[in-house]
């Protein structure tokens, strides 16, 4: 018996609202060829969105940057004592000690000794120097600013800013 909407012999009824397809129905040679053209033009196209890692390495690096700032100033706030922090341009580093001359250095939260990780290739425009007193306040009398950036100049972060009178960090 024939299916009144397919041309197919089926001796049972199809699935419900379905239709019913024969090994004689599929894909035809052109619509694959299509189909795998446009799977390669997005494929391209993404692959090559990826491909240049630069600026997910300078938000990466800045944003471990604030992070750091923001748990140094914590500490600071917490202990109730000085901390000391000084970033270093090339290669980019980030130092958080308990006395000026880095003799008791702070541990990043995960017990880490290095507070930054994936610096290859990247530098900061500019060294700096400051603490936090017991209050949260940086020493510094005007906002600090600082910006990652590969080694190269190529591509630029936003600028990572710590405020004088409250030691917030942010990316403006």
């Amino acid at each position: 018996m024939r299916h009144p909407r397919c041309s197919c012999i089926v001796s049972c009824r199809p699935p419900s609202g379905g239709f019913c397809r024969s090994a004689e129905h599929g894909f035809t040679l052109v619509e694959l060829i299509v189909v795998l053209l446009l799977m390669a033009v997005l494929a391209g196209v993404g692959m090559s969105r990826f491909a240049d890692r630069d600026g997910f390495a300078v938000q990466g690096l800045a944003d471990q940057i604030v992070s750091g700032l923001r748990v140094a100033q914590a500490t600071a706030q917490a202990q109730r004592r000085d901390v000391y922090v000084s970033l270093t341009a090339s290669p980019p580093a980030l130092s958080v000690c308990l006395d000026a001359a880095c003799a008791q250095p702070v541990n990043a939260p995960g017990g880490e000794t290095l507070w930054l990780s994936e610096v290859q290739g990247l530098v900061l425009n500019a060294n700096a120097n400051w603490r936090y007193d017991a209050a949260g306040a940086p020493s510094n009398a005007a906002s600090l600013a600082v910006r990652v950036q590969s080694a190269d100049g190529s591509v630029v972060g936003q600028p990572i800013a710590v405020e004088s009178v409250t030691g917030y960090v942010h990316m403006p």
